[in-house]
Parts: C-alpha cells; structure tokens; sequence
C-alpha cells in the first residue's frame, strides 16, 4: 500500500490563495519562515518568507493568466501542475513542494516548459529582479 505525504491541504490552500491573487497574510499562513524558492527566475535560490512572499506576488501581479490544474502527492513531497500566462507567453509548469513537520511549504522547486517559451518568459520577468514591496510592475527599458 502507498502512503502519500503529509499537509496536502497546505498544498491545495497554497494553490487556492494563488488563484485569489497571492495575499501576504494568506501565504504568510503556508510558508515556512526559513522557506527556500528555486526557480527559472534566477541562479540562486531566494530564502525566507518575506523574499518568497514578493517574488510570488511579483509573479501574481503580472500574469495575465495562472491557473493550476492539478495537485499531486507522493510519499515525501506535493506537486502542483500549472499553466502561468504573461502577455502573450504561456509556459507550463510544475511546483515540487517540501513540507516541514508543522505543514509549512519548507521548499518550493519550480519548473517551466517548453524550453524555447520558458526562455520568453524569463525576458517577461526578468525586469521584476528589482520590483519591491507594494511596486511589482516591470520596469521600463
């Protein structure tokens, strides 16, 4: 018999508070203080849940379109199968969680695909490297 890890309800209340537009205290709920965000979006993992927290919102506030499809469990880990649009760039992705003891998200891996449209959306975010709290939109070239 397969047993699957626990808290998926982190992981489904994580997805929920994405689709309503990523709120700091709803997030703030399912982010482990020390939670560590590997993602396209740089070379180095971002640490803690005020980085995370603004990344994420960064994300929310540009998209055009962030829909998750599916949530899947395992024996350690969670995953959420999405499709994130910006403009008009659309990548499909995966987050692979990690939870802690208490059912905090501990480790969130994104992955996007296909390549070449994973590369487009890299030139989408990349000006939101300098966003700030409260200021998410891209800067002007």
């Amino acid at each position: 018999m397969t047993t699957f890890a626990e808290h998926r309800a982190t992981v489904e209340s994580f997805v929920d508070f994405m689709h309503r537009g990523a709120d700091t205290d709803a997030l703030a709920r399912v982010l482990a203080e020390n939670v560590v965000l590997t993602s396209p979006l740089s070379d180095e993992p971002l640490t803690g849940c005020d980085a995370v927290t603004e990344a994420i919102q960064c994300v929310s506030t540009v998209a055009a379109d962030l829909t998750y499809k599916e949530v899947l469990s395992g024996e350690t880990h969670h995953a959420a199968f999405f499709r994130l649009q910006i403009e008009d760039t659309a990548v499909d992705g995966v987050d692979y969680f990690l939870l802690d003891a208490d059912g905090k998200i501990a480790e969130v891996t994104i992955w996007w695909r296909p390549l070449p449209t994973a590369v487009e959306m890299q030139g989408h975010l990349a000006p939101l490297s300098a966003c700030s709290p409260g200021n998410c939109a891209p800067r002007k070239q």
